[in-house]
């Protein structure tokens, strides 16, 4: 991966580029795919064809609190979120995925009490 900002190879993981100091990803000079020079109105690089990644893409990762809830209703729905979103936004991604487990664990823990109670209520008819 290269620096947006200053086009310097940086590790893919980086959170800040060691040669400028800015979010390898902040930037909109280079490609971070191929570290071609840009322009900071281009979308797609014109050497490699990638889509290239700004900071107004990744400022709005921000996790939704109704998609949350809706996620923790139909955990399906949270796993599907979170593959989609895993690359482009991890905040959003992590969040609807541990939604979706609570939702699953929930259900579970519902499931199960649900099967004790009509036991339960079963077991009393006879005595």
């Amino acid at each position: 991966m290269y620096c947006r900002e200053c086009g310097s190879q940086v590790n893919g993981k980086a959170e800040i580029c060691t040669s400028c100091g800015v979010r390898p990803l902040n930037g909109k000079n280079y490609c971070q795919s191929c570290g071609y020079s840009t322009k900071s109105e281009q979308e797609m690089c014109t050497s490699c064809g990638v889509r290239l990644n700004s900071s107004v893409s990744s400022g709005q990762d921000h996790p939704s609190g109704l998609l949350n809830l809706a996620v923790c209703c139909f955990p399906l729905l949270g796993l599907i979120l979170y593959f989609i979103w895993r690359e482009d936004k991890p905040k959003s991604a992590k969040s609807v995925c541990k939604w979706a487990i609570v939702g699953f664990v929930l259900g579970i823990v519902l499931y199960i009490a649900g099967m004790l109670i009509g036991a339960l209520s079963e077991s009393m008819y006879y005595y």
